[in-house]
């Protein structure tokens, strides 16, 4: 009863997203409430079997013993008959037994398209069976209302984080309402594109939010999140969507098609915005951000945030940002390479560090790597800007070690006492992210404090 009462809580997210700022956020990780409700659903259903066994074993028992056992088992149950009940008796025949085998089946369903395999290739499953929490909760009460051992305790745990959860479907229900119109769509490299569209005049959000999007034209319901690309300050919202499942292939084709044939954009509903961990990068002295793949959009609008904050170095917050951005190849996403530029020309205090690290070519021992590690050091030492990218910013070979920059990092600026670590893209790197930061946590020194999200 509390793990299914809780997983409510879980999904409130514009009520997390407002805790979040609050000074309850030092005691409470809002920012994992998805990791919670993964890990509370497993749960749930670990208790779910328990219970089932438990009363197979017990409806197996009180099938065998005398009619006057039976009282004693189930002091609410009354059977005017001599006639011993069996076991399809008290599973099909009674409330309780009829709604947990209901029940039974509906999680079933429900756990089997929320894998993730289904999550990525069967969206639309997973969305539609995912809606029969709605059957879950009600068939809950009805089996309690058999009354079959105690008295329905299920109204306890349920009412309140029901009202919180009402509430906040409130709001998001509110705010879809509003059909926004895209204003400008381009097709980018790594089958990316950016969709660029009105701001409502009461959307207010921070650097590194994200929000949920539907297009009707693909499903007026089918949400998916995606976070900003844009800044605070600009009057517009941004998108950068990478093709990577079947909705985001077909939003791909859609706009694609309206490019080609020259015709009005279709428009879209927004949900949000929702708080996560990397919009903390202004509470800590020192901050680094390590981004891969389509895991740099979170970035993307905290860079242009820190690049319209230059210009009065009093309203940044905190002194010094490492920006390091995990690539393949830099043509993937040359858009974010104008968005650097954009800091670079508005830092003209050094404020922020960007480090470029180019994958695509093996780290050492290789000719080819060394020959053009030796052009790229003369021609940023000539020009001041890298060869590759046309940046001021550095570019190196081959996977970055993070090891080794933790470290330089601690001694650079030993007199801080936490320095935030920031990374968002796929789930190897965030580890290794992570794996450093554990390596260089030590009591003296300044603690590396990971955030990250899996992209």
């Amino acid at each position: 009863m509390f793990t299914y009462a809780s997983l409510l809580v879980t999904m409130s997210r514009n009520t997390l997203t407002f805790f979040r700022e609050t000074f309850l956020h030092r005691f409470i990780p809002f920012d994992n409430f998805h990791d919670m409700h993964i890990y509370i659903a497993f749960l749930a259903i670990l208790f779910t079997i328990m219970h089932v066994i438990g009363h197979m074993i017990n409806f197996y028992h009180i099938s065998t013993q005398t009619p006057g056992d039976v009282t004693c088992y189930f002091r609410e149950f009354y059977r005017p008959t001599h006639v011993l009940p069996t076991f399809t008796y008290w599973t099909y025949e009674t409330i309780t037994g009829l709604t947990g085998v209901l029940l039974v089946i509906v999680l079933v369903v429900m756990y089997v398209f929320a894998m993730p395999f289904s999550r990525r290739n069967l969206f639309n499953m997973f969305s539609l069976t995912h809606r029969l929490y709605i059957v879950t909760y009600i068939l809950m009460f009805l089996h309690g209302s058999g009354r079959l051992v105690q008295p329905p305790l299920w109204g306890n745990f349920f009412i309140g984080p029901m009202v919180l959860f009402l509430f906040d479907k409130f709001i998001s229900v509110r705010r879809n309402k509003v059909l926004l119109p895209v204003h400008k769509a381009r097709l980018l490299p790594s089958g990316v594109i950016n969709l660029v569209f009105k701001r409502p005049l009461t959307f207010d959000y921070q650097s590194g939010q994200w929000i949920r999007i539907a297009c009707p034209d693909l499903g007026k319901s089918e949400y998916h999140p995606f976070t900003l690309t844009s800044a605070p300050h600009e009057e517009h919202l941004s998108l950068h969507i990478r093709a990577v499942g079947p909705w985001t292939d077909n939003i791909r084709r859609l706009f694609e098609t309206k490019i080609g044939n020259k015709q009005d954009f279709p428009k879209i509903y927004v949900d949000g915005p929702f708080g996560e961990s990397h919009q903390d990068w202004y509470r800590y002295p020192v901050s680094v951000l390590v981004g891969g793949g389509i895991g740099i959009t979170p970035f993307a609008s905290i860079l242009k945030d820190i690049a319209n904050r230059s210009n009065n170095l009093a309203r940044v917050p905190c002194q010094k940002v490492y920006f390091l951005w995990v690539t393949r190849t830099q043509r993937s996403f040359e858009w974010m390479t104008d968005i650097i530029r954009q800091v670079e020309l508005a830092d003209t205090q050094g404020f922020v560090d960007v480090q470029i690290c180019i994958t695509q070519l093996k780290e050492k021992f290789d000719l080819r790597t060394t020959m053009l590690y030796i052009c790229e050091r003369h021609f940023q030492k000539v020009a001041g800007l890298s060869m590759f990218t046309g940046l001021r910013a550095k570019t190196h070979f081959g996977r970055p070690k993070f090891s080794d920059f933790f470290e330089a990092l601690k001694v650079v600026h030993n007199n801080v006492s936490q320095i935030g670590v920031f990374s968002c893209g796929p789930g190897a790197m965030t580890r290794n992210v992570n794996a450093a930061c554990v390596e260089h946590n030590a009591y003296t020194g300044p603690s590396l404090i990971h955030h990250f999200e899996n992209f």
